[in-house]
């Protein structure tokens, strides 16, 4: 495994950070999650739960040790801070002012292990004028422009179903960690790593501020409902069945003509050029779904615009994509015994590396505390009486049997 050796001390809770060290476990990681008693992670309390967890906490800490500290303790912010310092990499998305209060600040565990990776999430940095606030997903999509472009134009803004700002974070905190501990196996050095729900985001503009800028201020992106606002036709089309998405780009769009036997529609001054298109693109748009609509299924539309080379896709269902054969081909669906659900379908690792095979079968989620015990002795050194000290004094605490 590509991380096999690397053991990493994971403070955080809910999606965030849990997914980025959940696919740092999934590269062979040992990820020890520090939960806070006496109820642990608030995810195990998110849907769907069956018995003292969720299907939520199962998908994003499956593969990971539980080991449930008592931080309201002097005892269980002593422990915290020593498996910190014999980690090679600490994650965490303490609020304001937590990490200072409980002795976990990077300067100061720097002193005590130089090598070690620190890597930070917040809401929206650990400087600046918002650094104190706290937040969540819907935040991250305001704040970063992301919601004023989703919707339609006559509308209220709208955050998408999922939630894009706490996936993005995971996934550029997931990559960053790793270039971390590449530096440091060239340098022998450690690195502060810090990511926030909003940047992620507000990079993943493409057009809108460089356009913005570039106009002089005379041009800004809007929401433009199912029709991408810029380039026509690109968007969401009624198809026979069901909704279809077509891209269609200036090496495209003479294809398409083509393709809905209207050739000359290529050099209708109407749509001849993109600025033509975007004008008149309610016509357009007409005009490619009556076409859509003469075939007799989605399948044979979806067909015919493959064979003419035209990026086109079904809109699917979350449970319908579950199913399709590239998810299930590519390793993104996975299966988890989970001691409460049985064996229950989540998400997979989004990257393919050619020495690492996925797991069909992934590794079950653990029970709160379960492996108090076992990390302790293993990263600590502490004996078994020392142990049950610290959960007669409730420093240490797991799940009520």
């Amino acid at each position: 495994m590509l991380l096999d050796g690397v053991r990493i001390v994971d403070f955080t809770q809910y999606l965030s950070g849990p997914s980025a060290t959940r696919m740092l476990a999934e590269l062979g990681a040992d990820v020890i999650k520090v939960e806070y008693g006496p109820r642990g992670d608030p995810s195990r309390t998110l849907p769907f739960v069956a018995g003292n967890s969720s299907s939520y906490y199962t998908q994003q800490n499956r593969g990971k040790r539980s080991i449930c500290i008592n931080l309201g303790t002097a005892q269980g912010c002593a422990l915290a801070r020593d498996l910190a310092i014999k980690s090679d990499v600490v994650v965490e998305n303490f609020g304001p002012g937590v990490l200072e209060r409980r002795g976990l600040t990077w300067e100061s565990l720097q002193k005590e292990n130089p090598g070690l990776v620190m890597a930070s999430i917040s809401a929206f940095g650990k400087t600046g004028p918002l650094s104190h606030l706290q937040g969540f997903d819907l935040m991250g999509q305001a704040l970063s422009g992301m919601m004023h472009l989703t919707g339609d134009s006559d509308g209220p803004p709208q955050f998408t179903g999922s939630p894009i700002a706490d996936c993005a974070a995971g996934f550029v905190l997931f990559g960053a960690i790793g270039h971390a501990l590449f530096h440091r196996e060239r340098t022998g050095s450690g690195q502060y790593v810090e990511v926030n729900l909003v940047d992620p985001l507000f990079a993943m503009h493409s057009i809108a501020v460089q356009g913005h800028s570039a106009s002089g201020g005379g041009w800004r992106q809007e929401r433009s409902g199912k029709q991408f606002s810029i380039v026509v036709p690109s968007g969401t089309y009624k198809g026979p069945d069901g909704w279809i998405v077509l891209q269609v780009l200036e090496p495209q769009w003479s294809r398409l003509c083509q393709a809905m036997g209207r050739s000359a529609l290529a050099d209708d001054p109407r749509f001849s050029t993109g600025e033509a298109r975007v004008a008149n693109a309610k016509e357009l748009l007409q005009l490619v779904e009556d076409w859509m609509q003469t075939f007799d299924s989605d399948e044979t539309l979806l067909a015919h615009l493959e064979l003419n080379r035209i990026p086109a896709a079904p809109v699917l269902s979350p449970e319908e994509a579950m199913r399709h054969p590239h998810f299930t081909e590519q390793g993104m669906t996975r299966t988890v015994s989970d001691p409460s659900f049985g064996e229950i379908t989540v998400t997979g690792l989004p990257v393919r590396f050619s020495s690492l095979t996925p797991n069909s079968h992934e590794p079950s989620p653990p029970n709160l505390g379960e492996h108090n015990a076992e990390v302790l002795r293993e990263v600590l050194g502490l004996s078994d009486s020392e142990i049950a000290g610290l959960t007669e004094d409730g420093a240490l605490m797991e799940e009520a049997k």
